[in-house]
């Protein structure tokens, strides 16, 4: 077993493509779905709309990301 300090690397995992893009796409939903919340929170807070209009557009983009995600991670599957 190695030990802390002693010279010996572990090796790094190794991903497959379909593991990063299925990862990458979830990552980005959650973070698109925080922004899109945080922006809705501001509208309602400060009574502006401006933030919806933001929260919309950003609800938007977060499809249109998600669908070329989703494309290549159907790629990622389908290449052996």
């Amino acid at each position: 077993m190695p030990v802390a300090g002693s010279g010996t690397m572990s090796t790094p995992t190794t991903r497959s493509p379909y593991e990063r893009a299925t990862a990458t796409r979830t990552s980005t939903r959650a973070g698109l779905a925080v922004l899109t919340a945080v922006l809705f929170c501001a509208a309602v807070h400060f009574a502006e709309i401006e933030f919806i209009t933001a929260a919309l557009l950003t609800g938007v983009a977060g499809i249109a990301v998600d669908l070329r995600q989703t494309e290549k991670l159907a790629r990622a599957r389908a290449t052996p």
